[in-house]
């Protein structure tokens, strides 16, 4: 059994402080779900209990953790809090975005010399077409990979050169007053030297009028590829020939910094000038992202499972837990976050901290 200091496992100051700045942030969000509720009043009792249980269990998130209390050691060991899983709920995106990782990156890691962190953008749209943008955009995405795994064909454009492996794609919107931008992240697994040779310019190699970038010839291919499917145009030489340019697409290497971007929120709490959602930005997110999918593995990088180390964890937190005891049977408690940040004589530790020291290893 791997020996770990407690130190590792403890839960920071900086973390519990995160937790109610979030909280104060879902107040705004709640205000957005009672609106929401009330718009059914006398028309939907259903829709009417549905969005008032969502703003309940939003109100109700993180407010409370139960805690294993050890008086003689100065321990507390964080149990259980309650979580609302909402999409919009600050607290919940991060620990989904931590899951992710988690889960991920290990996996990502094994393709790491020929992984490439690839981004499709789309013009921006109104947040009535933002539902169908996300439509289009996943089925850009399969029919695009279906090229480059050769199982589609396109007379007279070879794509075996690519030599592609799988992927992963990832959905994020970010918005400006009713300006949505929809995009994809997607880690690509490509044996492709071609596509670092930049050499060539167009008008998304400017930012501002200054140069940027170049391209590849294969990232231009892609981004004429992209602007077809997208439009709903059929794939042929002659129609990616015609096109002077396509939709902005880039292909790098992939870098520490990409994971961050892969696996950013679906949906950030603020816009791109930084002021927070209003209720009709809110409300168009809302219904555009029912039932939609953040990220899909395709190939290789298909059906990932997280790597089980439960056993492993139980072993070490039982360890340590046993050896606690030896002294004392804990207090059960149960704490708002503040109380725990105003807490300087305990030491907060946590089992999922294990998980997290255990991948570093």
């Amino acid at each position: 059994m791997i020996d770990i200091d407690i130190q590792n496992i403890r839960i920071d100051k900086d973390y519990v402080s995160s937790v109610i700045k979030n909280i104060g942030y879902n107040k705004q969000i709640a205000t957005y779900y009672q609106q929401l509720r009330d718009e059914y009043i006398g028309e939907s009792k259903e829709n009417y209990l549905k969005f008032d249980r969502k703003l309940k269990a939003l109100e109700e998130c993180n407010s409370f953790w139960e805690i294993d209390r050890y008086e003689i050691n100065k321990i507390k060991d964080f149990k259980k809090t309650n979580l609302c899983k909402d999409k919009f709920c600050s607290n919940c995106k991060k620990v989904k975005q931590a899951s992710r990782m988690a889960r991920f990156i290990p996996e990502l890691e094994k393709y790491k010399d020929k992984l490439y962190h690839m981004t499709l953008t789309v013009p921006n749209v109104s947040g009535e077409q933002v539902k169908t943008t996300i439509k289009k955009c996943f089925k850009g995405i399969s029919k695009l990979i279906e090229y480059l795994k050769g199982k589609e064909k396109i007379r007279g454009i070879d794509f075996t050169d690519f030599n592609y492996e799988g992927a992963l794609r990832s959905l994020e919107i970010t918005f400006k007053n009713d300006s949505y931008h929809v995009h994809l992240h997607v880690a690509i697994v490509l044996n492709c030297e071609d596509i670092n040779n930049k050499k060539y310019k167009n008008d998304y190699s400017y930012s501002y009028g200054v140069l940027k970038r170049l391209f590849s010839e294969k990232e231009i291919l892609i981004q004429k590829i992209w602007y077809l499917l997208f439009n709903d145009i059929r794939v042929t030489k002659k129609a990616i020939d015609a096109l002077e340019i396509g939709y902005s697409c880039t292909v790098d290497k992939f870098k520490n910094d990409s994971y961050a971007e892969l696996f950013k929120y679906m949906v950030k709490d603020l816009s791109e000038t930084n002021k927070i959602m209003t209720y009709d930005n809110f409300k168009t997110l809302y219904y555009s992202l029912l039932n939609v999918r953040q990220i899909q593995g395709y190939g290789c990088l298909f059906g990932i499972k997280d790597e089980d180390l439960s056993e492993e964890v139980d072993e070490i937190y039982n360890a340590i837990i046993e050896e606690l005891q030896k002294k004392e049977i804990p207090v059960v408690n149960v704490e708002s976050p503040q109380d725990i940040l105003n807490d300087s004589e305990y030491m907060l530790i946590s089992r999922k901290k294990i998980f997290q020291y255990l991948r570093t290893l």
